[in-house]
């Protein structure tokens, strides 16, 4: 009965594992807004991404400013000249940094005006913003930057999964908890412990090994967002990349953990063999 016991608490703390995990990065990394633009922040860097980017800040740029009728036509080189010099002005790091946590805000904390649009929205307000402070200075005018300027990244399954993304990430720590707790106690209630250490080992390291084999099919679930926009297809594609690189530390503590939980299991069973008359 003792063995019955701790194999059915070991199963569920190895789920309850499995569970939290993830959902400790995912509260960490993509819930929170600093966590996000830290994930995220390093696509402001990307070249092949600035060069898409360019080209929709430039078009969006002349397509929300307003401008005198009279400048029109000489507009359009200036502000396609702002857009290519974009990554080289001084507030550039900046107002990436304010698209990422404006575009965070309208994922997970839309005010009453943004409920119920059931997509996900890449704001560029800023560094159209950016363009409109170089146009002004380089024409002589005052242009005043557009409040929001929305590039659509609609992708159903990942808008979907952002309420059950949001509970799961609060309850991570506690989850993460009660499977420690059930593992030792699992361990403490077992007929044979050493064995029934090695088999927790060898349980989180398929835990681990699960991870890994998620973290691509969830890579490809961002790289379908924006599907027929360039810039937000890109998006999607190279931040699926940094969460899967995000995510290998996770992947790879719990192997060494699980490792070790093997190694002291298998040390333990070896010196009751030797110690046993």
């Amino acid at each position: 009965m003792r063995s019955v016991g701790s194999a059915v608490l070991v199963i569920v703390a190895l789920l309850l594992a499995a569970v939290a995990g993830p959902a400790i990065w995912a509260e960490r990394n993509v819930v929170s807004e600093s966590g996000f633009v830290a994930l995220a922040g390093p696509l402001g860097a990307n070249k092949d991404f600035q060069q898409g980017l360019t080209t929709v800040v430039a078009t969006q740029s002349a397509a929300q400013l307003d401008l005198p009728p009279q400048l029109q036509n000489l507009a359009a080189g200036v502000i396609k000249s702002a857009a290519r010099t974009l990554y080289t002005q001084p507030g550039y790091a900046e107002a990436w940094a304010e698209t990422l946590r404006r575009s965070h805000a309208l994922t997970f904390t839309p005010d009453a005006g943004q409920q119920g649009r059931g997509s996900l929205n890449l704001d560029i307000a800023p560094m159209v913003g950016l363009v409109a402070t170089k146009v002004s200075a380089d024409l002589g005018v005052n242009l005043p930057a557009p409040k929001e300027v929305l590039i659509s990244m609609d992708q159903p399954t990942v808008a979907r999964a952002i309420p059950a993304v949001t509970t799961l990430g609060g309850w991570g720590i506690w989850l993460a908890i009660f499977a420690v707790v059930l593992l030792v106690l699992a361990i403490v209630v077992a007929r044979n412990r050493s064995l029934t250490t090695v088999l927790a080992g060898l349980g989180l390291a398929l835990v681990a090994l699960a991870w890994a084999l998620a973290s691509g099919f969830v890579a490809g679930q961002f790289a379908n967002l924006g599907t027929g926009n360039e810039v937000a297809a890109q998006f999607g594609s190279e931040l699926g990349a940094l969460a899967k690189n995000s995510w290998q530390w996770g992947i790879t503590f719990t192997f060494i953990l699980a490792a070790g939980l093997v190694i002291g299991g298998g040390a333990a069973r070896m010196v009751r063999r030797i110690s046993t008359p």
